[in-house]
């Protein structure tokens, strides 16, 4: 396919409610990772009841996304995209999505450890509100990558680098906590698990973020 017809055939489809809802999405996805990143602010504000707002409002950000994933996953199915790219669109919603869902139980750990009021280091929350600003910053550039798919092919790139080196940041992040965090003697027991699942939940939504944007990827190339 030539560069004309190329930019023609994005353009055709970013005229379509699929790849308005694409874009709807990504921004209710950011969303619930501001929230994250907003409850961890005031965790460490000493504001257990901000934290548990923000959390409320992710829960309903998240939810509005699966709204969305389930409606474009119907328009897809009965639209008249080629079966190939209707596929490819699934699978870049549904990646897109896993970003949300792995905020969302980062965020039903944290209300765990405010309910049962146990008590958290501010040296840990510290380790951990760093790696929740990686996160919302690497859904950002997702969100970039989906803006100049299509449109800008060098700017395109740029964004999807980012994504790539963020998510490489977070990897280091993640096993530096696990072992000054985790693997400290003077941590509560009850604690473990629960810092564990957090962790574990920000660093799967940090390649769901690489992951979107390597789909992405994919799709640009498969239509040029």
């Amino acid at each position: 396919m030539s560069e004309e017809k190329y930019a023609n055939w994005f353009a055709r489809r970013r005229e379509t409610n699929v790849m308005d809802g694409v874009k709807e999405h990504i921004l209710k996805i950011v969303d619930t990772a501001e929230e994250l990143n907003k409850s961890f602010t005031a965790i460490m504000e000493k504001d257990e009841m901000a934290a548990l707002q923000a959390i409320s409002r992710l829960n309903m950000n998240e939810k509005a996304a699966d709204n969305i994933e389930v409606s474009l996953n119907e328009q897809l199915a009965i639209g008249d995209l080629p079966a190939k790219e209707r596929e490819d669109l699934m699978h870049l919603v549904r990646r897109m999505d896993q970003i949300a869902d792995w905020t969302k139980s980062a965020a039903r750990n944290i209300e765990v450890l405010i309910e049962a009021e146990i008590e958290v280091p501010e040296k840990i929350w510290k380790y951990y509100r760093v790696l929740a600003g990686r996160v919302l910053n690497t859904a950002k550039e997702v969100k970039l990558c989906i803006d100049f798919l299509g449109e800008d092919d060098d700017q395109f790139k740029v964004h999807k680098g980012n994504v790539e080196r963020i998510e490489h940041e977070i990897d280091d992040l993640y096993f530096k906590i696990k072992k000054k965090v985790l693997l400290s003697d003077d941590i509560d027991p009850r604690m473990i698990f629960i810092l564990r699942d957090i962790v574990h939940a920000l660093e799967n939504a940090a390649d769901s973020c690489k992951a979107a944007a390597d789909l992405m990827q994919i799709i640009m190339v498969a239509h040029k």
